[in-house]
Protein backbone atom coordinates (compact mmCIF):
# COMPACT_ATOMS: atom_id res chain seq x y z
CA UNK A 1 0.00 0.00 0.00
CA UNK A 2 1.13 3.32 -0.89
CA UNK A 3 2.72 5.26 2.22
CA UNK A 4 0.78 7.34 3.78
CA UNK A 5 1.24 10.44 6.05
CA UNK A 6 2.54 9.11 10.11
CA UNK A 7 1.25 10.59 13.08
CA UNK A 8 5.20 12.26 13.16
CA UNK A 9 4.66 13.76 9.76
CA UNK A 10 1.30 15.16 10.51
CA UNK A 11 3.21 17.35 13.21
CA UNK A 12 5.66 18.09 10.85
CA UNK A 13 2.89 19.41 8.64
CA UNK A 14 1.51 21.94 11.01
CA UNK A 15 5.02 23.26 11.00
CA UNK A 16 5.36 23.98 7.42
CA UNK A 17 3.65 25.92 5.09
CA UNK A 18 3.92 24.20 1.65
CA UNK A 19 3.43 20.68 1.01
CA UNK A 20 6.59 19.67 -0.13
CA UNK A 21 9.41 20.08 2.24
CA UNK A 22 13.23 18.99 3.33
CA UNK A 23 14.22 17.16 5.90
CA UNK A 24 17.63 17.45 8.06
CA UNK A 25 18.57 14.36 10.13
CA UNK A 26 20.42 16.65 12.31
CA UNK A 27 21.94 13.33 14.11
CA UNK A 28 23.47 12.48 10.96
CA UNK A 29 25.57 15.90 10.73
CA UNK A 30 26.68 15.50 14.11
CA UNK A 31 27.95 12.05 13.10
CA UNK A 32 29.55 13.25 10.23
CA UNK A 33 31.15 15.72 12.16
CA UNK A 34 32.40 13.44 14.84
CA UNK A 35 33.94 11.70 11.66
CA UNK A 36 36.19 14.50 10.56
CA UNK A 37 37.07 15.40 13.65
CA UNK A 38 38.60 12.02 14.39
CA UNK A 39 40.45 12.11 11.35
CA UNK A 40 41.91 15.38 11.76
CA UNK A 41 42.63 15.41 15.36
CA UNK A 42 41.29 17.61 18.77
CA UNK A 43 43.84 20.48 18.00
CA UNK A 44 43.76 21.82 14.54
CA UNK A 45 40.96 24.40 13.91
CA UNK A 46 37.50 22.52 11.88
CA UNK A 47 36.18 25.33 9.19
CA UNK A 48 32.70 24.05 8.36
CA UNK A 49 31.76 25.71 4.63
CA UNK A 50 28.01 26.60 5.24
CA UNK A 51 27.96 28.87 2.28
CA UNK A 52 24.92 28.73 -0.35
CA UNK A 53 22.44 28.02 2.62
CA UNK A 54 24.48 25.08 4.29
CA UNK A 55 24.67 23.87 0.35
CA UNK A 56 20.89 23.85 0.35
CA UNK A 57 20.36 22.25 3.71
CA UNK A 58 19.36 25.43 5.70
CA UNK A 59 22.40 27.50 7.05
CA UNK A 60 20.61 28.72 10.02
CA UNK A 61 19.43 25.39 10.97
CA UNK A 62 22.80 23.67 10.53
CA UNK A 63 25.20 26.22 11.74
CA UNK A 64 24.17 25.81 15.49
CA UNK A 65 24.27 22.08 15.27
CA UNK A 66 27.58 21.66 13.34
CA UNK A 67 29.54 24.09 16.19
CA UNK A 68 28.12 22.06 19.20
CA UNK A 69 29.12 18.90 17.40
CA UNK A 70 32.45 19.80 17.00
CA UNK A 71 33.18 22.51 14.72
CA UNK A 72 35.30 25.40 15.80
CA UNK A 73 34.42 28.02 13.19
CA UNK A 74 32.38 28.89 10.31
CA UNK A 75 33.00 29.87 5.96
CA UNK A 76 30.63 31.35 4.05
CA UNK A 77 30.90 32.77 0.31
CA UNK A 78 29.46 36.38 0.56
CA UNK A 79 28.51 39.29 3.63
CA UNK A 80 24.73 38.60 3.53
CA UNK A 81 25.11 34.58 4.23
CA UNK A 82 27.31 35.48 7.21
CA UNK A 83 24.81 38.47 8.62
CA UNK A 84 21.81 36.04 8.24
CA UNK A 85 23.99 33.75 10.75
CA UNK A 86 24.85 36.51 12.91
CA UNK A 87 21.45 37.82 13.24
CA UNK A 88 20.13 34.04 13.76
CA UNK A 89 22.05 34.27 17.08
CA UNK A 90 25.54 32.52 15.80
CA UNK A 91 28.33 34.11 17.27
CA UNK A 92 31.13 31.82 16.52
CA UNK A 93 33.81 33.50 14.01
CA UNK A 94 33.19 34.18 10.36
CA UNK A 95 35.13 33.62 7.33
CA UNK A 96 33.78 35.63 3.94
CA UNK A 97 35.77 33.35 1.44
CA UNK A 98 34.45 35.12 -1.85
CA UNK A 99 35.00 38.49 -3.29
CA UNK A 100 34.17 40.86 -0.62
CA UNK A 101 33.60 44.49 -2.19
CA UNK A 102 35.85 47.52 -0.14
CA UNK A 103 32.33 49.46 0.36
CA UNK A 104 30.66 46.78 2.75
CA UNK A 105 33.71 47.38 5.46
CA UNK A 106 31.87 48.67 7.67
CA UNK A 107 29.20 46.24 7.59
CA UNK A 108 32.20 43.44 7.87
CA UNK A 109 33.37 45.02 11.05
CA UNK A 110 29.98 45.83 12.69
CA UNK A 111 28.74 41.78 12.57
CA UNK A 112 32.32 40.55 13.59
CA UNK A 113 33.48 39.22 10.09
CA UNK A 114 36.93 37.75 8.83
CA UNK A 115 37.44 38.95 5.21
CA UNK A 116 39.77 37.22 1.98
CA UNK A 117 42.20 39.69 1.00
CA UNK A 118 44.04 39.17 -2.23
CA UNK A 119 45.40 42.77 -3.48
CA UNK A 120 47.20 45.61 -1.59
CA UNK A 121 44.33 48.28 -2.91
CA UNK A 122 41.63 46.22 -1.36
CA UNK A 123 43.68 45.59 2.08
CA UNK A 124 44.06 49.27 2.56
CA UNK A 125 40.40 50.16 1.52
CA UNK A 126 39.59 48.01 4.59
CA UNK A 127 42.26 49.77 6.62
CA UNK A 128 41.43 52.85 6.08
CA UNK A 129 37.50 52.50 7.26
CA UNK A 130 38.45 50.24 10.08
CA UNK A 131 40.87 53.34 11.04
CA UNK A 132 37.89 55.32 10.75
CA UNK A 133 35.26 53.10 13.09
CA UNK A 134 38.11 52.37 15.52
CA UNK A 135 37.88 48.64 15.29
CA UNK A 136 40.95 46.53 14.06
CA UNK A 137 39.48 44.03 10.82
CA UNK A 138 40.44 40.48 10.69
CA UNK A 139 41.72 39.18 7.37
CA UNK A 140 42.67 35.98 5.76
CA UNK A 141 45.46 36.24 2.99
CA UNK A 142 44.02 34.13 -0.06
CA UNK A 143 46.91 32.46 -1.79
CA UNK A 144 46.73 31.46 -5.65
CA UNK A 145 48.55 28.20 -6.04
CA UNK A 146 47.32 27.00 -8.98
CA UNK A 147 43.29 26.84 -9.19
CA UNK A 148 43.00 30.43 -10.96
CA UNK A 149 40.11 31.66 -9.37
CA UNK A 150 40.95 34.38 -6.93
CA UNK A 151 44.23 34.72 -4.75
CA UNK A 152 47.62 36.43 -4.94
CA UNK A 153 50.60 34.55 -6.57
CA UNK A 154 52.74 33.11 -3.58
CA UNK A 155 55.63 35.06 -5.59
CA UNK A 156 54.05 37.84 -4.24
CA UNK A 157 52.43 37.31 -1.21
CA UNK A 158 55.40 37.92 0.86
CA UNK A 159 55.25 41.76 0.15
CA UNK A 160 51.25 42.16 0.53
CA UNK A 161 51.50 39.48 4.02
CA UNK A 162 53.98 41.68 5.14
CA UNK A 163 51.95 45.01 4.66
CA UNK A 164 49.16 43.36 5.81
CA UNK A 165 50.99 42.67 9.23
CA UNK A 166 52.55 45.60 9.86
CA UNK A 167 48.96 47.53 9.42
CA UNK A 168 47.78 48.16 12.79
CA UNK A 169 44.05 48.31 11.61
CA UNK A 170 44.14 45.22 10.16
CA UNK A 171 44.77 41.56 12.17
CA UNK A 172 46.00 39.00 9.77
CA UNK A 173 44.79 35.96 11.41
CA UNK A 174 45.05 33.49 8.42
CA UNK A 175 46.18 32.49 5.20
CA UNK A 176 44.81 29.93 2.58
CA UNK A 177 44.84 28.23 -0.77
CA UNK A 178 42.54 26.32 -2.46
CA UNK A 179 43.29 22.31 -4.20
CA UNK A 180 41.51 22.47 -7.78
CA UNK A 181 41.50 18.58 -8.02
CA UNK A 182 41.58 17.25 -4.91
CA UNK A 183 38.34 15.57 -5.56
CA UNK A 184 40.48 13.42 -8.72
CA UNK A 185 42.30 10.08 -7.45
CA UNK A 186 45.56 11.63 -8.82
CA UNK A 187 47.04 14.01 -6.09
CA UNK A 188 50.00 14.71 -8.26
CA UNK A 189 48.65 18.30 -9.14
CA UNK A 190 47.38 19.01 -5.29
CA UNK A 191 50.66 17.85 -4.00
CA UNK A 192 51.87 20.37 -6.42
CA UNK A 193 49.78 22.97 -5.30
CA UNK A 194 50.55 22.08 -1.34
CA UNK A 195 54.29 22.50 -1.75
CA UNK A 196 53.80 25.77 -3.30
CA UNK A 197 51.98 26.86 -0.13
CA UNK A 198 54.19 25.15 1.99
CA UNK A 199 57.24 26.73 0.48
CA UNK A 200 55.69 30.02 1.09
CA UNK A 201 54.96 29.55 5.12
CA UNK A 202 58.28 28.56 5.01
CA UNK A 203 59.04 32.15 3.21
CA UNK A 204 56.81 33.78 5.92
CA UNK A 205 57.86 31.77 9.09
CA UNK A 206 61.97 33.24 8.30
CA UNK A 207 60.09 36.95 7.47
CA UNK A 208 58.91 36.74 10.75
CA UNK A 209 55.04 37.43 9.22
CA UNK A 210 53.77 33.44 8.78
CA UNK A 211 50.11 34.17 10.13
CA UNK A 212 48.97 31.88 12.88
CA UNK A 213 46.39 30.16 10.55
CA UNK A 214 47.52 28.56 7.90
CA UNK A 215 44.76 26.21 5.76
CA UNK A 216 44.25 24.02 2.36
CA UNK A 217 42.36 20.78 2.96
CA UNK A 218 38.95 21.05 1.74
CA UNK A 219 36.97 18.11 2.02
CA UNK A 220 38.33 15.71 -0.28
CA UNK A 221 41.93 16.69 1.10
CA UNK A 222 40.78 16.15 4.41
CA UNK A 223 40.19 12.78 3.88
CA UNK A 224 42.86 11.63 1.21
CA UNK A 225 45.40 14.53 1.88
CA UNK A 226 46.43 14.62 5.44
CA UNK A 227 49.55 16.05 5.11
CA UNK A 228 47.56 19.41 3.93
CA UNK A 229 45.72 19.41 6.98
CA UNK A 230 48.07 22.43 8.54
CA UNK A 231 46.76 24.71 11.22
CA UNK A 232 42.87 24.25 10.09
CA UNK A 233 40.62 22.35 7.49
CA UNK A 234 37.98 24.02 5.67
CA UNK A 235 34.89 20.89 5.10
CA UNK A 236 32.11 21.40 3.09
CA UNK A 237 30.00 18.72 1.37
CA UNK A 238 31.58 15.84 3.63
CA UNK A 239 29.28 17.38 6.42
CA UNK A 240 26.02 16.73 4.76
CA UNK A 241 27.01 12.81 4.03
CA UNK A 242 28.19 13.28 0.30
CA UNK A 243 31.09 12.50 -1.51
CA UNK A 244 33.16 14.89 -3.22
CA UNK A 245 33.11 13.11 -6.25
CA UNK A 246 32.82 9.48 -8.03
CA UNK A 247 36.86 9.58 -7.27
CA UNK A 248 36.92 10.85 -3.74
CA UNK A 249 33.40 9.07 -1.42
CA UNK A 250 32.46 9.90 1.82
CA UNK A 251 33.93 7.58 4.40
CA UNK A 252 31.27 4.49 4.85
CA UNK A 253 30.28 5.90 8.50
CA UNK A 254 28.59 9.15 7.11
CA UNK A 255 25.30 9.52 6.47
CA UNK A 256 23.30 12.06 4.41
CA UNK A 257 21.80 14.76 6.11
CA UNK A 258 19.00 15.67 3.65
CA UNK A 259 16.23 13.96 2.20
CA UNK A 260 12.90 15.56 0.16
CA UNK A 261 9.50 14.54 0.23
CA UNK A 262 6.44 16.08 -0.70
CA UNK A 263 2.79 14.83 -0.59
CA UNK A 264 0.26 14.15 -3.83
CA UNK A 265 -1.79 17.19 -4.83
CA UNK A 266 -4.50 15.39 -7.10
CA UNK A 267 -4.18 11.71 -9.04
CA UNK A 268 -5.66 11.91 -12.46
CA UNK A 269 -7.11 9.95 -15.04
CA UNK A 270 -6.04 10.86 -18.58
CA UNK A 271 -6.70 8.97 -21.42
CA UNK A 272 -5.17 7.50 -24.33
CA UNK A 273 -3.83 10.09 -26.31
CA UNK A 274 -4.25 12.89 -24.15
CA UNK A 275 -1.37 15.30 -22.99
CA UNK A 276 -0.09 16.59 -19.87
CA UNK A 277 1.49 19.62 -18.76
CA UNK A 278 3.02 22.89 -21.09
CA UNK A 279 3.84 21.93 -24.81
CA UNK A 280 2.11 18.97 -24.82
CA UNK A 281 5.20 17.61 -25.30
CA UNK A 282 3.99 13.96 -23.80
CA UNK A 283 1.12 12.53 -24.74
CA UNK A 284 -0.37 8.93 -22.59
CA UNK A 285 -0.24 5.85 -24.98
CA UNK A 286 -2.94 4.62 -22.94
CA UNK A 287 -5.12 5.26 -20.47
CA UNK A 288 -2.79 6.30 -17.48
CA UNK A 289 -3.42 7.92 -14.14
CA UNK A 290 -1.28 10.70 -13.64
CA UNK A 291 -0.14 12.26 -9.75
CA UNK A 292 0.54 16.23 -9.71
CA UNK A 293 3.12 16.65 -7.26
CA UNK A 294 3.39 20.30 -5.53
CA UNK A 295 7.27 20.88 -7.05
CA UNK A 296 8.52 22.74 -9.49
CA UNK A 297 11.64 24.33 -11.12
CA UNK A 298 10.90 27.56 -8.51
CA UNK A 299 12.22 24.76 -5.83
CA UNK A 300 15.11 23.12 -7.38
CA UNK A 301 13.42 20.56 -9.47
CA UNK A 302 14.97 21.38 -12.99
CA UNK A 303 12.63 21.65 -16.18
CA UNK A 304 15.36 21.08 -18.91
CA UNK A 305 16.84 19.82 -20.81
CA UNK A 306 17.29 17.41 -18.35
CA UNK A 307 15.36 16.36 -15.08
CA UNK A 308 15.38 13.85 -11.97
CA UNK A 309 13.61 11.12 -14.14
CA UNK A 310 11.80 9.33 -11.26
CA UNK A 311 10.88 9.72 -7.63
CA UNK A 312 9.24 7.75 -5.03
CA UNK A 313 5.41 6.64 -4.47
CA UNK A 314 4.52 3.26 -2.90
CA UNK A 315 8.34 1.98 -2.70
CA UNK A 316 8.59 2.08 -6.03
CA UNK A 317 10.84 4.59 -8.41
CA UNK A 318 7.49 6.14 -11.07
CA UNK A 319 8.30 7.91 -14.22
CA UNK A 320 8.07 11.91 -14.43
CA UNK A 321 6.38 12.74 -16.98
CA UNK A 322 5.31 15.89 -19.17
CA UNK A 323 7.34 19.74 -18.88
CA UNK A 324 8.25 20.62 -15.30
CA UNK A 325 5.95 23.57 -14.06
CA UNK A 326 7.31 26.49 -11.73
CA UNK A 327 5.20 24.55 -8.99
CA UNK A 328 4.42 21.17 -10.65
CA UNK A 329 5.16 18.00 -11.46
CA UNK A 330 3.79 15.27 -13.04
CA UNK A 331 4.50 11.13 -12.06
CA UNK A 332 3.25 8.29 -13.93
CA UNK A 333 1.56 6.21 -11.28
CA UNK A 334 -0.49 3.98 -13.75
CA UNK A 335 2.06 0.47 -12.78
CA UNK A 336 0.99 0.89 -8.97
CA UNK A 337 -2.84 1.42 -10.28
CA UNK A 338 -3.17 -1.22 -12.37
CA UNK A 339 -1.92 -3.64 -9.54
CA UNK A 340 -4.70 -2.50 -7.48
CA UNK A 341 -2.46 -0.05 -5.24
CA UNK A 342 -4.45 3.24 -4.51
CA UNK A 343 -2.58 6.48 -5.15
CA UNK A 344 -4.89 9.29 -3.29
CA UNK A 345 -3.94 12.59 -2.77
CA UNK A 346 -1.74 13.43 0.35
CA UNK A 347 0.00 10.30 -0.11
CA UNK A 348 3.70 10.56 0.38
CA UNK A 349 6.47 11.49 -2.48
CA UNK A 350 10.21 10.91 -1.96
CA UNK A 351 12.76 12.82 -4.56
CA UNK A 352 15.76 12.02 -2.50
CA UNK A 353 15.70 9.71 0.60
CA UNK A 354 14.36 6.36 1.12
CA UNK A 355 10.92 5.01 0.96
CA UNK A 356 10.25 1.00 1.69
CA UNK A 357 13.67 0.10 0.80
CA UNK A 358 13.96 1.88 -2.68
CA UNK A 359 16.39 5.01 -2.46
CA UNK A 360 17.18 8.11 -4.66
CA UNK A 361 20.36 9.78 -3.91
CA UNK A 362 21.55 13.02 -3.93
CA UNK A 363 24.52 11.40 -6.33
CA UNK A 364 21.54 9.85 -8.47
CA UNK A 365 19.76 12.48 -9.01
CA UNK A 366 23.17 14.78 -10.16
CA UNK A 367 23.81 11.27 -12.75
CA UNK A 368 20.66 12.15 -14.25
CA UNK A 369 21.12 15.83 -14.40
CA UNK A 370 24.39 15.59 -15.75
CA UNK A 371 26.17 17.77 -12.64
CA UNK A 372 27.09 17.00 -9.34
CA UNK A 373 25.97 16.43 -5.63
CA UNK A 374 26.99 20.22 -5.10
CA UNK A 375 24.74 21.66 -7.69
CA UNK A 376 21.64 19.69 -6.53
CA UNK A 377 21.98 19.97 -3.46
CA UNK A 378 22.70 24.04 -3.36
CA UNK A 379 19.87 24.87 -5.85
CA UNK A 380 17.41 23.62 -3.21
CA UNK A 381 15.64 26.76 -2.98
CA UNK A 382 15.46 28.61 0.62
CA UNK A 383 11.11 28.54 -0.10
CA UNK A 384 11.08 24.90 0.68
CA UNK A 385 10.87 24.56 4.38
CA UNK A 386 13.66 22.70 6.38
CA UNK A 387 12.28 20.67 9.13
CA UNK A 388 14.66 19.18 11.40
CA UNK A 389 14.45 15.33 12.80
Amino acid sequence: MVASISPTHQWYLHQISRPTWLEIDLSALAQNIGELRRQIGPRRLFYAVVKANAYGHGAELIAPVALEAGVDRLAVAAVDEAISLREAGVQAPILLLGYSPPELAETILQYDLAVSVYEARAALAFAETAARVGQSMTVHLKVDTGMHRLGIDPVDAPVLCAMLSENPDLHLEGIYTHFSTADETDKEYSRYQLRRFTTLLQRLTRAGCRPPIAHAANSAATIDLPEAHLDAVRCGILLYGLSPSDEVSAPPQMRPVLRWKARIAQVRAVNAGESVSYGNTWRAPGPRTVAVIPVGYADGFPRSPRTWKTVLIGGRELPVVGRICMDHAFVDVTELTETGIPVARDDEVVLIGEQHGATISVEDAAARLKTNNYEVASRLMARLPRIAT
